[in-house]
């Protein structure tokens, strides 16, 4: 079966985005936060926003457009610091760790993502 995109997931592919991603604990503490960029090359409702970065990383985003928000002209700055230009939207999740961390070695981690419907501030 075909993976229907809407027209707003549909028109992302080669926009460039800034995404910001800070990440909790079980207790809802925050943990760390991480800034990147890139390029939208893949959408899919099932499997998400694939942006991929400048140094060819590819980074998979959940495909809601909930916290998508154009953005302001201006020059920003990735966590590694690298420079980004007039992106076409800032992005923001908080990812919240739902499973205890002391977890067996290998076992996997569940992590919920939750879109920030806020407008970022920028400046």
């Amino acid at each position: 079966m075909a993976d229907i995109l809407s027209p707003e997931l549909a028109a992302l592919i080669d926009k460039r985005a800034l995404v910001g991603l800070s990440y909790f604990d079980i207790n809802g503490d925050a943990l760390q936060q991480r800034m990147l960029a890139g390029t939208v090359v893949r959408v899919t409702a099932k499997d998400g926003i694939t942006l991929r970065q400048s140094n060819d990383d590819e980074f998979t985003l959940p495909s809601s457009m909930a916290p998508w928000f154009l953005a302001p002209a201006g020059n920003y700055k990735t966590g590694d610091g690298e420079a980004i230009s007039d992106p076409d939207y800032l992005v923001t999740w908080n990812v919240h760790r739902c499973q205890d961390k002391d977890k067996p070695e290998g076992e996997h981690q569940w992590w919920e993502w939750v879109a920030n419907t806020t407008p970022p501030s920028v400046g």
